[in-house]
C-alpha cells in the first residue's frame, strides 16, 4: 500500500512541475516526464519478484512447458512499453506517432502469441482426435 501513495505522489508532483515548465521548456518538461516515468517503473520492479516466483511455481506444479509461459510474458511486456512509449509521443505531441506505436505493438504483441496459439491449436487437433 506505501507504494502506490508513493508512486501517487511523485506522479503528482512531477505532473505539477511538468505544467510549469512545459510552455517555457518542453524539452525539460519531456525529460522531467522520462524521469519522472523511471523512478515509478523503478518502484514496481519489486513487485514482479513474487510474481515471477508465482509463475515460475505455477509452471512447475501444472507441467507447462517453459516455452508456453515466455510468449504471455513477452506479449505483457510488450503492452507496457507500448503504453508508456505511446504516452512519451502524446507528450511531445506527437499523436498519429504514438497511435503508430500502439498499433505496431498490437501487431507484435499478436505475433509473439503465435508459438502459444501454435501450441494451442496442436493440443485441440489432439483432443478431436486429429
Amino acid at each position: 500500500m506505501t507504494t502506490i501513495f508513493s508512486v501517487c505522489a511523485l506522479a503528482m508532483l512531477c505532473a505539477a512541475l511538468y505544467a510549469a515548465i512545459r510552455r517555457t521548456s518542453p524539452e525539460y518538461a519531456l525529460g522531467l516526464s522520462a524521469a519522472c516515468c523511471a523512478l515509478v517503473l523503478l518502484s514496481a520492479v519489486k513487485l514482479l519478484g513474487p510474481v515471477l516466483s508465482f509463475l515460475r511455481e505455477l509452471q512447475s506444479l501444472s507441467g507447462l512447458n517453459a516455452a508456453l509461459m515466455a510468449p504471455v510474458l513477452k506479449t505483457v511486456a510488450i503492452g507496457f512499453l507500448t503504453q508508456i512509449s505511446g504516452a512519451f509521443c502524446q507528450d511531445a505531441g506527437e499523436q498519429a506517432l504514438a497511435k503508430s506505436v500502439e498499433l505496431t505493438g498490437v501487431f507484435l504483441a499478436a505475433y509473439t502469441a503465435l508459438p502459444l496459439a501454435g501450441q494451442v491449436l496442436e493440443l485441440l487437433q489432439k483432443l478431436m482426435g486429429g
